[in-house]
């Protein structure tokens, strides 16, 4: 009786070794899948871009004063965007989203509040 139950205990423990190291396995390829996915898409979306950084930045400028700290281009919903990052005069930081097809300004976020802004108001 105890060898039997010493083999169903050998057996449970291989069969559990082989399933996590299924899914360890599983979970390497399907990251570097997903990866590689994320690669193309970025080449796509970079691809389809009419609009320069130089552009994108010029017309964040001319929306908010200041001096830019990050471009990058991202996904917002099912567009390519710039996102123009902007110190501001009131130290703050300003996000600025201009459409990569059209070059309009998309939106507009307040990233962090200035200093000097926050300031005068508890003044």
């Amino acid at each position: 009786m105890t060898d039997k139950r010493a083999t169903i205990w050998r057996t449970i423990l291989i069969v559990g070794m082989i399933l996590g190291l299924g899914g360890i396995i599983g979970e390497m390829v399907w990251s570097a899948d997903k990866e590689k996915l994320k690669e193309i898409e970025v080449v796509a979306m970079a691809a389809s871009a009419k609009v320069t950084i130089e552009g994108a930045v010029g017309t964040a400028l001319g929306s908010i004063a200041g001096q830019v700290i990050e471009a990058e281009l991202e996904r917002r919903g099912d567009k390519a965007v710039w996102n123009v990052e902007i110190l501001t005069e009131e130290e703050g930081i300003m996000a600025v989203y201009v459409d990569a097809v059209s070059g309009a300004v998309v939106m507009t976020e307040e990233k962090v509040v200035g200093k000097r802004l926050a300031q005068d108001k508890l003044s």
